[in-house]
């Protein structure tokens, strides 16, 4: 059994595309904005300066490399766990932009 046919599962690929963004999350920190606390400082700079949604879907296209992946791979049950994550993280999304971020008129 190869490491491909271990990985494709459909919890493995929800778990790996939850997990995944949140790494891209933490990396940008660590690259961009390291001079603030994580996550209380971070978090409360993205929302004061409405820019939380927008980071969560520059971290949620990371999924585009692991579903990429999986096409090439052909681990198809792998891949319907990474497009259940992306439903989620668009959920996600949705939530921070009308209810975290509302716009100032």
């Amino acid at each position: 059994m190869t490491w491909i046919e271990k990985i494709d599962g459909f919890w493995k690929g929800l778990a790996i595309g939850i997990i995944f963004p949140l790494l891209v999350f933490f990396f940008y920190w660590m690259f961009f904005h390291h001079q603030l606390n994580f996550p209380k400082g971070f978090l409360r700079y993205l929302i004061n300066g409405q820019l939380l949604s927008s980071v969560i879907k520059m971290c949620g296209l990371g999924n585009l490399i692991l579903f990429y992946f999986g096409i090439t791979k052909k681990i198809d049950k792998f891949n319907k766990g990474i497009i259940v994550s992306v439903v989620i993280y668009v959920a996600l999304v949705a939530y921070v932009s009308y209810y975290m971020e509302p716009e100032l008129i």
